[in-house]
Parts: C-alpha cells; sequence; structure tokens
C-alpha cells in the first residue's frame, strides 16, 4: 500500500451506525409515534383510518421499489441497459403490489404543504386502480371514508410531521420482514383500541382472547371459517395461527368476513394483506339486517367453523327488518327483543353453521363473545298459584330454553372483568356446536376463569398461565383425571412456546444488532495498535521499515534521504555543498510524508475511539435487551410452573374443583328453570381469608400506633406553620 493509499484509507470514514433492521419493540415504538402526531386534533376512531392508509401506503411503495431495485439488477447483469432494465423491472406481473411512478411516496411527500392533501388522494386512488386486477383487488381501501383534505380534522402541519415521521424509516422487506411488520400492525390496531373509547370493541378483540378461541375451535385445513362482525380480522387471523402452529396448509382454509364500518372494513382488508393471507371472502354490511355471505340460492352459507366477537346487547340491531318475518329463517327459536341483539347474533350463528362436513366428519362449531346476560336474562313463565301473578315467558327466556333443549351449548367460560377495550360489561365466552360427540350430549361444560389475570391499564390481560387455566379442564371436558393427565403436557407447551417466543426475540436483536457490532472487534484491535504508537517524530524516523505496518510508506522516501546522506558523507568537500543542496527536496518530501501521515493517525485514532465508544455503547443496549428479554422469559416460566402446581393441587380436590368447573346435565339445568348463570352450578363464593385472633390483634395494634405517629407529625408541621404566619 502506497501513502496516499494509506492515507485514504485512513481518511474514510467510520460508519458505525448502517441501517439496521428494526426490532418488533422499536418498530412498535415508532408507530407509537405516529398515533401521537394526530393526538388531540380527531377522535381516534377517526384519526386512525389516516394512519393506517399512510403506513400500508409507504410498506407497499418500499417493497415496490425494493422489488424493482432487485428486478432491474438481474437484468442488468444479463446485460440489459439500465433504462430497458428499470422499465422491465415495473412490468406488474413481477409484483405483489404496484404503485405508479406518479404515486411514489417520495414524489408526493415533496409536495407543497397547501397541496399534500389532495396528492395523497390522488396517489391513493392511483395505487387503487393500479391493482384493481389483483384477487384482493384495492378498491376503496385507500380512499374509502378517507379524505386527507379534511384539515379540521387533519391540520396541515399534523399531516406534514406524519408524512416526515414515515419518510425517516425504509419499510420494505430488507430493513422490516412480513412477519414483523404484520404484527407490528396489530400492535397498532391494539394502540387504538386502548384509547378509542367505546368504539374499540368494534374493530379489537384482545389477542389473549382470540388466541383462546381458536384453541377451542380447533379450525383444520379444508374448513371453512367465517366472521360475521370481522372488526379488524384478528380472530381470523387467530385461526390461521392456530392451523400453522400445527402444521397444517393454511392455503386450504376458506375465509369468510362481514363487517358493517367501512373504515373498520378497510383496515381488516389492510390486516389480511400485510400478513400474506392470498384469498379471503370479505362483505361491507350489516350482517344482521342484510348478511351477505349467501349461496346461489340466496340462503346463509354454511360454515365449519364461526368465531366472532359481536357487539355486545346490541340496541339497535335490526328488529324492525325481521319483526314480519325473517327471510333465512334464523329466528327459530323466537325474536330477539327490539333492544337487545345479543340473541340475534347467537341464533344467526347457529343458523350458520353446518350440520355435517363429509370431508372432516364434524359438525359446525361457533366461538363467540357475549355479555353474560345472556346467561340468566328473561323470565319463565309464571302463574298466579306459584309467585301472585301472571307472566308469560320473555323471549330471552325462550331463547335460551330452546339452544339447550337444542343441546347447541357445549362450553361456557365467563371471562375476567375489563378484559375488552371501550366495554366494562362482564363477557363470557359460548362454544356451540351443532353435533356434539356422544359422550358429551346432553351435557354443559362451564368453567369460572374470573379469578386469574394480569391486572393493567386501560385493561386486564390474560397471560398464558391464566388460558392453561381454562384450556386444560375444556380439552378434559371436566374429567378430572384427564384433566390431571393434560396438565404436564400443557406446562411443557407453553414452556416451549415461552422458549420460542424468547428465542425469536433474540433472533430478532442478533438480527438488527449483529450486522452493526460485527466490525467492533476489528475496530478495537485496530485502536489498540495505534494506541501503542510513538508518534513523535524522531521515533518515527527510527521505525520506519518497509515492513512497519503502519510507516511502511515512508521508507522509499527515508531511503532516498538516507542516500543523498550518504553521497555526502562519501564525496569530497568541494562536493558536499551541492549534495546539501540535493538533500533539501527528498528531505522536504519525506517530512511533509511524515507529517501527513502522522496527522492522520491521530485523526483516524480520534474517529477510531469514537466509534468504538459508540459501537460499545450498542453493544450495551443490546445486551440489556437480550438481558431483559431473558429475564422476562424466566418469570413467565415461573409462573407457568407456578399455576401448573397449582392446577394439580385445585385437579386433586373434587370441591376445589367445582369452585373452577363443573360439567352440568341438562336436568340441573331445567331444574334451575334454563337459568345458565355459573354460579348456580359451580361454586364461585369466595371465603374471606381467616387471620388468627392473636395476629389481628397485633396487627390492630401496629395500625394503632402508627396512626399516632402520624398523627403528631401532623400536629408538628400544623405548629410549625402556624408560627411561620405570625
Amino acid at each position: 500500500m502506497n501513502l496516499n493509499e494509506l492515507l485514504a484509507m485512513l481518511d474514510a470514514p467510520i460508519v458505525v451506525r448502517p441501517t439496521r433492521r428494526m426490532t418488533q419493540s422499536e418498530l412498535e415504538s415508532y408507530l407509537d409515534k405516529a398515533a401521537d402526531i394526530l393526538r388531540g386534533n380527531a377522535d381516534h376512531s377517526e384519526f386512525r383510518g389516516y394512519v393506517f392508509a399512510l403506513l400500508f401506503y409507504k410498506r407497499i411503495n418500499d417493497c415496490y421499489e425494493e422489488e424493482v431495485r432487485t428486478q432491474a439488477a438481474k437484468l442488468k447483469q444479463a446485460g440489459v441497459a439500465e433504462d430497458q432494465a428499470v422499465y422491465l423491472a415495473r412490468q406488474p406481473e413481477l409484483h405483489h403490489f404496484v404503485v405508479p411512478e406518479s404515486a411514489a411516496w417520495n414524489k408526493v411527500a415533496r409536495t407543497a404543504k397547501g397541496q399534500l392533501g389532495q396528492a395523497l388522494n390522488d396517489a391513493m386512488l392511483a395505487i387503487e386502480r393500479a391493482n384493481a386486477h389483483r384477487q384482493n383487488n384495492f378498491d376503496g381501501i385507500l380512499t374509502g371514508k378517507i379524505d386527507f383534505n379534511k384539515q379540521d380534522e387533519l391540520p396541515r402541519d399534523k399531516l406534514v410531521n406524519l408524512i416526515n415521521h414515515f419518510g425517516s424509516q425504509t419499510f420494505d422487506r430488507a430493513h422490516v420482514s412480513d412477519d414483523l411488520f404484520g404484527n407490528a400492525y396489530e400492535y397498532l390496531i391494539r394502540n387504538f383500541a386502548s384509547k378509542a373509547g367505546k368504539s374499540s370493541g368494534e374493530f379489537y378483540t384482545p389477542a389473549e382472547v382470540g388466541f383462546l378461541m381458536s384453541e377451542m375451535l380447533e379450525p383444520k385445513p379444508g374448513m371453512s371459517i367465517c366472521d360475521w362482525a370481522s372488526g379488524s380480522g384478528g380472530l381470523l387471523l387467530q385461526c390461521i395461527r392456530y392451523v400453522k402452529k400445527h402444521g397444517g396448509d393454511v392455503r386450504q382454509l376458506f375465509l369468510h368476513g362481514q363487517e358493517s364500518n367501512v373504515a373498520t372494513y378497510n383496515i381488516s382488508r389492510i390486516n389480511m394483506i400485510l400478513h400474506g393471507v392470498p384469498v379471503w371472502d370479505h362483505k361491507q354490511g350489516d350482517s344482521l339486517r342484510d348478511p351477505r355471505q349467501l349461496t346461489s340460492a340466496n340462503r346463509l352459507k354454511q360454515f365449519d367453523r364461526i368465531i366472532m366477537n359481536p357487539p355486545f346487547s346490541l340496541e339497535d340491531w335490526g328488529y324492525d327488518t325481521v319483526v314480519s318475518g325473517d327471510k333465512f329463517g334464523r329466528f327459530s327459536f323466537g325474536l330477539p327483543p327490539a333492544s337487545n341483539g345479543d340473541w340475534a347474533w347467537l341464533q344467526h350463528i347457529a343458523k350458520s353453521l353446518r350440520d355435517h362436513n363429509p370431508e372432516t366428519g364434524e359438525a359446525g362449531k361457533g366461538m363467540v363473545v357475549m355479555s353474560q346476560g345472556v346467561l340468566f336474562r328473561g323470565q319463565p313463565e309464571q302463574t298466579e298459584e306459584e309467585d301472585g301473578q301472571n307472566q308469560k315467558a320473555d323471549t330471552e327466556y325462550l331463547i335460551r330454553r330452546g339452544f339447550v333443549e337444542a343441546d347447541l351449548i357445549e362450553c361456557i367460560v365467563v371471562l375476567p372483568s375489563k378484559l375488552f377495550y371501550g366495554n366494562g360489561v362482564p363477557a363470557c365466552l359460548l362454544l356451540l356446536n351443532k353435533n356434539k360427540p356422544e359422550a358429551r350430549k346432553g351435557k354443559t361444560l362451564m368453567i369460572w376463569a374470573s379469578r386469574h389475570f394480569q391486572k393493567s391499564n386501560p385493561q386486564n390481560l390474560l397471560r398464558p398461565s391464566d388460558l392453561m387455566r381454562i384450556l386444560v379442564p375444556w380439552r378434559a371436558f371436566g374429567d378430572l383425571e384427564q384433566a390431571k393427565a393434560l396438565v404436564d403436557s400443557h406446562t411443557a407447551q407453553l414452556i416451549r412456546e415461552v422458549e420460542e417466543n424468547r428465542d425469536q426475540r433474540l433472533t430478532d436483536i442478533e438480527d438488527a444488532y449483529g450486522p452493526v457490532l460485527a466490525p467492533l472487534a476489528k475496530l478495537e484491535a485496530e485502536q489498540a495498535q495505534l494506541a501503542l504508537l510513538d508518534l513523535k517524530a524522531k521515533a518515527v524516523d527510527e521505525a520506519v521499515s518497509p515492513d512497519h505496518s503502519w510507516f511502511h510508506p515512508l521508507a522509499p522516501l527515508k531511503a532516498e534521504v538516507e542516500k543523498v546522506h550518504a553521497e555526502i558523507d562519501a564525496a569530497g568537500r568541494g562536493d558536499k555543498a551541492a549534495l546539501r543542496t540535493k538533500l533539501a527536496k527528498p528531505k522536504k518530501a519525506y517530512d511533509d510524508a511524515r507529517k501527513q501521515l502522522i496527522d492522520a493517525i491521530r485523526t483516524h485514532l480520534k474517529h477510531l475511539n469514537k466509534a468504538v465508544k459508540e459501537l460499545k455503547k450498542l453493544q450495551e443496549e443490546r445486551e440489556a435487551r437480550e438481558q431483559e428479554i431473558r429475564l422476562a422469559a424466566e418469570r413467565e416460566i415461573d409462573h407457568i410452573n407456578e399455576t401448573a402446581a397449582d392446577l394439580r393441587r385445585i385437579l386433586n380436590d373434587p370441591d376445589e374443583a367445582r369452585r373452577y368447573f363443573a360439567v352440568v346435565d341438562r336436568a340441573e339445568i331445567e331444574e334451575n328453570e334454563f337459568n345458565l348463570n355459573l354460579p348456580r352450578y359451580v361454586d364461585t363464593f369466595e371465603p374471606e381469608k381467616v387471620v388468627p385472633l392473636d395476629e389481628a390483634v397485633h396487627n390492630l395494634k401496629a395500625a394503632e400506633k402508627a396512626a399516632a405517629i402520624a398523627r403528631a407529625e401532623l400536629e408538628r408541621i400544623f405548629a410549625n406553620v402556624g408560627l411561620a404566619q405570625a
């Protein structure tokens, strides 16, 4: 390496923070900030549409550009001219989605503030039209209920800030994988749900509840699955995950949905696309008033699985449209009251469940979230002899009785309070089965799951260990011996899932930080080597040699100087003056080069020290994150093991088990006048904690002592305040 090459190398910048892949938590934090930009100017239910649309726009734009670059590079390698390669690389058939050049993000984002809203509207429309031929076409997905010109909802400064925020990050697949981005999109949906008030329940079901529902429904390849109130599509995604987890081919799932709210309908479409769901049949409209999932004969389609979280106790559910008769024949058990649609949804589900699937050999099953009121609202007929008055049976009572007598209800799970965003109504899960297994006919499993959960704000959470308390008795259908046998396998599975999640998150960290930190060891070695150099001029002169790792470029110049010196030493007195004049040029060249090299090494060492310091800081950040992930996994595994031990204790005592679940015969339900309120069947009574008398007296005395100390301190403060005022 000659001097110029070495100087160029030393002068090259040390890049210590190259673009790296985002971790899941970083992406979630990034999306939180996007939501915060608009906060205060519009209701969350309104402005979430802007954020979701812009995020989707940026994602498909960046992925499209990435695909164009990749295709163009391949074509250029094959000898195609650059302009022609780029043209060919933009052909629509080569891409998942197409973004017209006129709608490219970088072009639209540079539009003047006053015209930005219209430019975005035009770009969104252009993207929809360019992708209209796709199987999941984009019709209305970016323009329905969204107008970027609404300055009262979306002030220009806020819009510019939002555009700049999304423009600061690249969302192609090299930076953010499909799974990572899809998960982050669901996180953003949950983020909005936590702040959107009552409207949040319309579009989001907590992921852990959806997971539980899919685990109990057990969807399989070849099945048709429907969500008649699909919201953001999260419950159908949970079914996909269940099938994938059990090694099934998700391409053999036939997914259907219907959603009444246009904005939510579009969010669900985006959600499915971002998760790579190739095909699903989604309709927009009111499922009770105007069901759209119909056969060619205009009858309700029937499905193998239905999974739903419809609006609780819907007051205006469509009574007026069916009071004179329902052309779909849904209300064979009775017409629900006009002011509450819970049993309208349940009958709608029952009507659209298959009686039998010849391919799977199973009947249709439905899993639905309901308010607990469906379990007990409505009164049976009362006679004057029974209670002193004549009273006809309520319609809700009659419908519930019809469901019990038809043996449709296989399981009821009462959930903890405050699980659902924007809704404080106590909820339960009902699992309907069109044809129960022979051993379960005439029986209903009732699970009281409201005791165990993680308190959180604004909503409580169900942990994996809490779900195990439900899934073990469900899969054993209340049989204590079977349940005992299941505890170990469920515990092992949960721990395995925690470990897999931990390992995935650690891999995520490695993918993000590994490439950035890879040069650290080499830079540290170089730093140590340079730190040992003596850069004083005399020391450098002594060290210069052709073999020296840093000073070798000076060796030829030094040799030239030494050559002239040798000539001077050998010359006679008359020639020395001329030779000394001759020495001036190579000596100056050597001195200048030495100074240049020393300065360059010192500057490079300064930059090197800074780079190593920054990389070590990143390394510490990485190690802290990894430690946090490991500790969180350890805590979760500890809690799972504690839950397993408690579950074994419960299952070893039939009386204790009765406090959590019970298998109830139809005869017992009839004795209770078809009231399904769980406290009638499960011992939900919470005994008061017994405190020994001596301990209670000790606690009382300690409290009195603490109160006396606090009172004296308060009196002292008041006295000091009085003196100060005097």
